[in-house]
């Protein structure tokens, strides 16, 4: 076989796996990679790749050492909105289930451009569908990514949900496997395999489902930083990406000048200057995300230390003086006058 025709993956691909393997089940790495030719220094060389079929084989050797049939789907439980960064936000602020998933395949290249999530109706259902960009073409996922990519996007889409949803039906192009029960946990009882795609169907009252952070401002002002990043749309003030990368900074729990003026690019003295001239500053920004983020922390039942700690307070107390200086009373003196918009 000519080493042009061997299927590969990248190197980062192969070491996330094995160090997932390592950590949670003791995985023998040295002694797979030793019997592969493989040393920890070069799969680090950046841009470096490995045969695909190690990957399927690290993967075949844990499962068969673990016992563990759906250790695969472990990953995907790992899996949270608040790691993909301004995707995760679109998806946490979207106003229901469709339209996070309509924002997931929009901005998806803000996390890569390998894989193409589509999003399409068909007669009653609506299906989730994930092809991947491989060798000048757009083709299905093999087995092994299959998995591990549907029950990501499936454990994404329950995490911004009150309650959790399996498909009204999933299909696998791969034969059906031993371990159905695995699959069933994840996705439900209705799973067919040797399908023509790999996909997850829904229904239009699933869909409709309302997500547990549904908030317009968030959405609208993450949507904007989205398209920038992408370079779909340049344009906006130096205000409008302040006030984007404060709502991240904040989100990562690290609101100060330096690190939002990392991320806009400029030095933090630059910053201020250009504020000014645009008539405001990085403090004036910063309270108001932190004026209309508090409103929607305390109408979905969190408590004052935590709505504190959300918007970067290191105590309760100067929270607490802002709160009142935007609003005239209390927190919960504001969520008593205000009780009938609770939920």
């Amino acid at each position: 076989m000519r080493l042009d025709t061997v299927k590969q993956a990248p190197a980062e691909a192969f070491l996330f796996i094995l160090s997932f393997l390592t950590k949670h089940y003791a995985f023998d790495a040295t002694t797979f990679m030793n019997a592969r030719d493989m040393t920890m220094q070069t799969l680090h060389v950046k841009g470096v790749k490995v045969r695909a079929s190690y990957v399927n084989e690290l993967i075949e050797e844990a499962i068969t050492i673990s016992g563990d049939d759906g250790l695969l789907f472990k990953f995907a439980e790992a899996v949270s909105p608040n790691n993909l960064g301004i995707l995760g936000y679109l998806m946490l602020h979207s106003r229901n289930v469709e339209e996070a998933i309509i924002k997931l395949c929009r901005y998806y290249p803000l996390i890569g451009k390998t894989l193409k999530p589509l999003f399409v109706t068909e007669k009653e259902n609506y299906k989730l569908s994930l092809l991947i960009h491989k060798e000048n073409e757009v083709t299905h996922l093999e087995k092994y990514s299959a998995e591990i990519h549907l029950s990501a996007l499936l454990h994404l889409i329950n995490k911004i949900i009150p309650q959790p949803i399996f498909p009204k039906q999933t299909t696998f192009r791969h034969t059906k496997p031993l371990h159905v029960k695995a699959y069933q946990n994840i996705f439900g009882e209705t799973i067919l395999f040797d399908e023509v795609e790999n996909a997850l169907f829904f229904d239009k009252a699933q869909l409709e489902m309302r997500t547990s952070y549904d908030n317009p401002y968030l959405l609208s002002v993450f949507e904007k930083e989205a398209e920038q990043s992408l370079g779909m749309s340049v344009h906006g003030s130096l205000k409008d990406q302040v006030l984007g990368y404060i709502l991240i900074a904040i989100g990562e729990l690290d609101v100060s000048l330096e690190s939002v003026a990392h991320k806009v690019g400029i030095h933090p003295r630059t910053l201020q200057k250009k504020l000014k001239k645009e008539g405001s500053s990085f403090v004036l920004l910063l309270g108001e995300v932190r004026q209309k983020l508090v409103v929607h922390y305390l109408q979905k039942g969190l408590d004052t230390p935590t709505i504190a700690s959300y918007l970067g307070y290191a105590e309760p107390s100067p929270f607490l003086r802002a709160f009142k200086k935007w609003y005239g009373v209390s927190p919960k003196t504001w969520l008593s006058l205000h009780v009938k918009n609770v939920g």
